[in-house]
């Protein structure tokens, strides 16, 4: 009889951060721990461009939208899937602490979860599809935060540059946009371009273009483009 071995997932010893588009991100944490948020799937694919296979061992959903879920079964791996009715605690998977926290859609389209994702010292929140962080209780647990992939699409009443200022309050250091249009010939719920959400941002906010992050506690306070591999 062959014994069953437990597949082991190799330490990366870096916190990294890709974008994929919409919503949907793919960070591998320390540990190995690979996480994608948001899968968008191949549905979506004229207007955030190609979904690809990805393997995870979790899977973090905002909300139940059809452009954040249809991607659940091409993902690979047998992932974890951490729904927000799951989320009345927090869920650790590897080194990795899941928390989540009750939001509400913007333009009033349903509820919506924040989730913060902590490993060690190192914090990353996914806004999901929100603007206004009206718990007391999310803001306190946002604030300080290494990296926040924040809502950009301007769906909702509040705009870019009042959420932006809002988030300024929260001491985040890297603010990475998500949920944007990619082409402004073909834009998804007229939502503006990476170009017109640049244009939106505070005076002297420093701007950086990267195809992955490589997360650290010494990261300069920015605003990063995650461009699409």
């Amino acid at each position: 009889m062959e014994e069953e071995t437990e597949e082991v997932v190799e330490a990366t010893n870096d916190v990294r951060i890709k974008y994929v588009g919409n919503s949907c991100f793919y960070i591998t944490f320390a540990d190995g721990t690979r996480l994608v948020t948001d899968p968008y799937g191949s549905t979506y694919e004229s207007y955030f461009g190609e979904f690809p296979v990805m393997e995870a061992d979790v899977l973090t959903i905002s909300h139940s939208h059809s452009d954040h879920i249809s991607g659940i079964k091409v993902t690979t791996g047998e992932p974890q899937i951490i729904r927000p009715s799951q989320l009345n605690e927090a869920i650790t998977v590897g080194d990795v602490k899941i928390t989540g926290y009750a939001s509400n859609h913007v333009a009033e389209l349903g509820d919506n979860t924040i989730f913060v994702y902590e490993e060690g010292d190192i914090k990353i929140v996914h806004m999901g599809e929100t603007d206004i962080i009206e718990s007391p209780e999310a803001r306190e647990a946002i604030k300080d935060a290494d990296v926040l992939l924040t809502y950009a699409g301007e769906y909702g009443t509040i705009k870019n540059p009042d959420n932006f200022k809002s988030l300024e309050d929260l001491n985040v250091k890297v603010m990475i946009p998500q949920h944007y249009s990619m082409d402004a010939n073909n834009r998804f719920y007229e939502q503006p371009t990476v170009d017109e959400i640049l244009a939106e941002l505070p005076e002297g906010t420093v701007v950086n273009t990267a195809n992955e992050l490589i997360v650290t506690k010494d990261l300069e306070k920015q605003f990063l483009v995650l461009t699409k591999n």
